[in-house]
């Protein structure tokens, strides 16, 4: 994929949000927000030592709109979901909101959604229709503390497979250490790159678990106010035409999503 170099996100920012008032709105509210992340391409991963990805450069950007400078942290995302719901002035992004989720953290977004499929091995003999098939599969490859895995676990699926990446669960599908494994229709094919495998041989069932949208999660305890602002921030990136353009970078055969 070819990148747009930093230098030019940062030369189209200076020029549209040079008359926006976030900034300086972020400047008299002194609360400075951690922000952490979790490995999973194409949204946050590690390239050549930097952390890249979609998200990455989203939240990127609204820094530089909100004049606000901050380290992004990147751990499994159990932990990192443990993190933003124990330490103050925490954010962390991407996450799906979930109802058992939306109202013990605030949200800023959305910033995605696509549809999260099971996917299974090429050739591997299974027949599946619906959620109470993947009972009788062997197991079912899923991302510790993840949405995923949580709603799979109140549907009484006892077979889970947990890893601490995602990454991890595309592999052992691949080796065929496990039958099937959720996965997002758009993290799917940068997973098979990121794991040098052939993407045609795996193959999306026809379940659906649902429709995920990705938020950015903050903290309870972080004021409405900040919150509003980070969500100012967002919002301008999509009028200002900035969105679409870190998207297209990304998913240059997709519009339906930028254009939401």
């Amino acid at each position: 994929m070819k990148r747009l170099p930093l230098t030019l996100y940062i030369i189209f920012l200076s020029v549209c949000f040079a008359l926006t008032p976030t900034g300086d709105l972020f400047a008299k509210d002194q609360s400075q927000v951690r922000f952490i992340t979790h490995p999973l391409p194409p949204f946050s991963y590690i390239d050549n030592d930097l952390l890249s990805g979609f998200s990455i450069d989203i939240v990127q950007a609204m820094m530089l709109n909100t004049q606000q400078t901050a380290n992004i942290e990147m751990y499994p995302f159990n932990r990192a979901f443990q993190l933003l719901k124990s330490q103050p002035n925490t954010a962390l992004f991407v996450i799906a909101k979930r109802p058992e989720r939306e109202v013990n953290m605030k949200w800023v977004g959305p910033i995605i959604s696509s549809g999260v499929y099971f996917y299974q091995k090429r050739n591997s003999g299974l027949s599946l229709a619906d959620l109470e098939d993947l009972k009788r599969v062997r197991n079912v490859g899923v991302v510790l503390g993840n949405a995923d895995s949580t709603y799979l676990d109140s549907q009484g699926l006892i077979n889970l497979s947990t890893d601490k990446y995602q990454l991890q669960s595309f592999k052992k599908l691949n080796y065929g250490r496990v039958g099937v494994a959720p996965m997002s229709e758009l993290v799917m094919p940068f997973l098979a790159k990121a794991a040098d495998i052939d993407i045609n041989s795996i193959e999306r069932t026809p379940i659906k678990l649902y429709d995920s949208t990705l938020y950015i999660a903050f903290s309870n305890d972080t004021t409405d106010e900040a919150v509003a602002l980070w969500q100012q921030a967002f919002d301008e990136l999509k009028s200002s035409g900035m969105y679409q353009t870190i998207y297209q970078d990304y998913f240059p055969t997709d519009t339906n999503i930028a254009k939401r």
